[in-house]
């Protein structure tokens, strides 16, 4: 239609008839022309001021075909799409210029704003930190993830006196590599939020992939990897498990913690763990954490101006002892009880006895001399046995009490959820899955 348009001169006049060809050529240049995909990113030679441009440019070469007219052509060319920005604003900024007092000072606060989470709460033996590296633009986040009893490693932020405001804002992102081995996909990796001033393990999670994250950053010759959590990805997990027909994450009220777990449990509805997890020594080095969100094209100018002057501004937390202060009375008191029931030194112990017991083939009493022999070399025969035997004591307290809760408290509630399924089965009733037995 279009070709018969450009030859009858009775129907258009020149002008359009030479606008309407131009504007044709135009089209089919440009499908083959590149597609420029801005990012606005920090830099990690740079202060934590200056940011710069990264274009990232692919070829999207539109093919088409003979029977297409010209005006099909033109209905099958697509707008260019609008570039992508994105401005990155860090919360936590670890590393360190040696020449600024002002910036170790950020980077000694971010530090001192996390506190570890891992296992032991849950009767493992893992054990990490987010710990310094001194004269280095980084922190270190490492540790050993055992599987004996638990099976991941965490960290989160101490409770902010003021709940950050993250209206606007898309997500979290991490500047980091891992530096102990190249599995990243062997691991879990979550990020974890929090928005209310609750403690308890309800909590709002997304798992990321860092994998993907430090491939990219290899193509594109950078060794930092930049990992963008949205916040559409976050759900509501209770542990490792997925809460079903949970709430979605509303930052509108802000955020109270931002925490990371690196773990052998996937999120789903039931405890899954991860095939062909690698436990033991894990490093990963962290340069920033902080939100991000994206911007249109026209705000590039503005921004550029504005990040000149951009300072880190680490919120302050409560200090672990005002944190302790600040929990529910209920907590207090079961917190002496449950450090009892569930004491991490108890625990590395009872991982040591089952080792000496099955790789060596030890009884239990040639174990508990092991024990005493192995304590003698720092403190002497007699410290030894006498300490030996105070554990022995309180780790034999710890078991019946375990035992008596078990009889006071689970078992008559397993009892009356097996009575209540026998009876809606009996009544023809919908039942969910059967109740664990007296000896689960």
């Amino acid at each position: 239609m279009s070709s018969l348009l450009l030859h009858n001169k009775t129907l258009l006049p020149n002008a359009v008839q030479l606008s309407l060809f131009i504007f044709l050529i135009s089209d089919v240049i440009q499908a083959f022309s590149p597609v420029i995909n801005h990012a606005i990113i920090r830099d990690s030679k740079w202060t934590p001021s200056q940011y710069h441009i990264l274009d990232r440019t692919f070829i999207s070469p539109r093919i088409f075909h003979d029977d297409q007219t010209p005006t099909a052509l033109m209905a099958s060319i697509s707008p260019t799409p609008t570039p992508t920005q994105y401005v990155f604003n860090p919360i936590f900024d670890f590393t360190n210029d040696s020449t600024s007092s002002s910036n170790n000072e950020i980077k000694q606060k971010s530090l001192a704003s996390f506190e570890r989470i891992d296992d032991a709460i849950m009767g493992g033996i893992s054990l990490s930190a987010l710990k310094d590296v001194p004269q280095q633009n980084y922190a270190s986040w490492s540790g050993v993830c055992r599987t004996d009893g638990g099976g991941f490693c965490g960290m989160r932020t101490l409770p902010f006196k003021a709940p950050l405001n993250a209206t606007g804002e898309e997500g979290i992102y991490i500047d980091c590599k891992l530096a102990s081995d190249d599995e990243p996909e062997r691991r879990v990796w979550k990020m974890t939020v929090r928005t209310d001033t609750s403690r308890g393990e309800m909590v709002f999670q997304s798992q990321f992939d860092l994998k993907e994250a430090m491939d990219i950053a290899k193509e594109r010759g950078d060794e930092w990897a930049r990992v963008m959590v949205k916040f559409d990805g976050f759900q509501m997990v209770r542990g490792p498990r997925l809460v079903l027909d949970g709430p979605k994450l509303d930052v509108s009220r802000g955020i109270f913690q931002i925490g990371m777990t690196m773990s052998k449990f996937q999120m789903a509805v039931n405890t899954t763990e991860l095939e062909n997890f690698r436990p033991g020594f894990f490093d990963l080095h962290i340069q920033r954490i902080g939100f991000y969100h994206s911007v249109v094209e026209t705000q590039q100018q503005q921004l550029q101006e504005d990040m000149g002057d951009h300072v880190v501004g680490v919120p302050d937390t409560l200090t672990k002892m005002e944190a302790k202060k600040k929990r529910p009375v209920l907590l207090k008191i079961l917190s002496p009880v449950a450090k009892l029931l569930f004491s991490e030194k108890a625990n590395r112990r009872r991982s040591a006895m089952n080792i000496l017991r099955e790789n060596r083939e030890m009884s239990r009493m040639r174990a508990i001399l092991f024990g005493i022999k192995s304590r003698r070399k720092s403190m002497g025969l007699i410290p030894s046995i006498f300490k030996t035997v105070g554990i022995l004591g309180v780790d034999s307290a710890r078991t019946i009490l375990k035992s008596a809760l078990k009889v006071i408290f689970v078992y008559p509630l397993k009892l009356m959820s097996m009575i209540v399924f026998t009876i809606q089965k009996t009544l023809g009733m919908k039942v969910t899955k059967k109740p664990p037995s007296l000896t689960e």
